[in-house]
């Protein structure tokens, strides 16, 4: 799919939203719609904001869009190519207003985020996002190909005596220098794992247990994956749990189909904690979700309506106190595609529901 048939699908389901709610215009100003709409272009001039400095307007008859005078040569030139949007330009020291009341006039205007004369449709719009484009999926398979990669020369190279911070370091240069931002990279180190869900990265040095977590970004989508490493016999504790942990995942795994919802899904898997003699281990840990352009586009969680499509990414990320498994999953009706594990990392087939994936094993050293 060219972008241009990429573009004009996606304007295809914004106007029926439109037409639906009888809307003039809606306003998509969120830094993740833009890398939607654009196809893959990026506007995160500044990371960790939702907001960007270049606005989209989408009417029935048009599409436009809106920056300052600093970014909108950049955003032509390098972000945008090959797509027809008209432009809409204000000096910096300006605002956006007057160009969007002259667009619209005095009909009714949507956005995806707070804006004065507004209705937020945040929720619905981020609806429109799904399922992804076959053209998105190639790349979210490229991207997790290049994840993959650079986690495996992480966790490959890693040394006794490193600290989190330089293992930070390491994983993130891996990233950046291939244009991949990561928006969370949390390790952990040893009795840190088992203390923390969460391990932010601090400066303590590692002894014999590694965890790396990352959600990277490219082209707007993000891809999450989680890796283990241990330097030395792996502890029976450590491996009867990541053996149940694996039952717990592929739980998920297999009731994430087009049809179900999220709190079917979210049963599943918690029935299997509670089997493996780990019950409301589901409940100390954010159990994972489906992805896109957003780290989860959907939780999963007890009380989700959200049904599963068909052509969905997800990443679930079941925990047992010390272990934790996540990759980046495609599902085609029945059937999963893992993204983001590598030949080179060791696995193991797991069985479950009449269902065999490769998973990912403790890497030990």
């Amino acid at each position: 799919m060219k972008k241009q048939e990429e573009f004009d699908a996606k304007l295809v389901k914004v106007r029926g939203f439109l037409e639906k709610g009888g809307y003039g215009g809606v306003l998509f100003g969120a830094q993740h719609n833009f890398s939607w709409l654009s196809c893959g272009g990026d506007d995160q001039i500044i990371h960790g904001t939702e907001l960007g400095f270049v606005n989209v307007l989408v009417t029935m008859d048009d599409t436009y869009l809106i920056s300052n005078n600093i970014e909108m040569p950049r955003v032509r030139a390098e972000e945008t190519e090959g797509i027809p949007f008209k432009t809409a330009e204000y000096i910096w020291t300006g605002s956006m207003e007057e160009d969007i009341r002259e667009i619209v006039g005095n009909k009714k205007l949507a956005a995806d985020f707070d804006y004065p004369g507004t209705v937020n449709e945040s929720a619905t719009l981020g609806l429109l996002r799904v399922p992804l484009l076959e053209s998105e999926l190639d790349r979210y398979r490229e991207l997790g190909g290049v994840c993959a990669a650079a986690m495996d020369e992480t966790m490959f190279t890693l040394k006794p005596g490193m600290d989190e911070f330089e293992i930070q370091g390491v994983i993130g240069g891996e990233l950046l220098a291939k244009g991949i931002i990561p928006v969370v990279l949390l390790v952990g180190t040893d009795e840190r794992i088992f203390n923390f869900r969460h391990p932010m990265p601090t400066s303590k040095k590692l002894d014999r247990y590694c965890m790396v977590v990352i959600c990277a970004q490219k082209w707007g989508l993000i891809l999450s994956m989680t890796r283990l490493a241990h330097f030395g016999q792996l502890p029976d504790e450590v491996q009867k749990k990541y053996d149940s942990l694996h039952r717990v995942e592929m739980a998920y795994i297999t009731a994430t189909v087009p049809g179900k919802r999220i709190k079917d899904v979210f049963t599943a898997g918690s029935k299997v904690y509670a089997d493996e003699g780990y019950p409301g281990e589901e409940l100390k840990h954010f159990q994972g979700g489906t992805c896109g352009y957003l780290t989860r586009e959907q939780g999963l969680t007890p009380d989700g309506e959200y049904t599963i499509q068909d052509g969905e990414i997800f990443a679930h990320n079941p925990t047992i106190k010390g272990t934790k498994l996540e990759d980046s999953i495609l599902v085609h009706g029945n059937s999963f595609e893992v993204l983001s594990i590598s030949d080179k990392w060791p696995a193991r087939e797991v069985e479950y529901n009449n269902t065999v994936l490769k998973r990912p094993e403790i890497l030990v050293r």
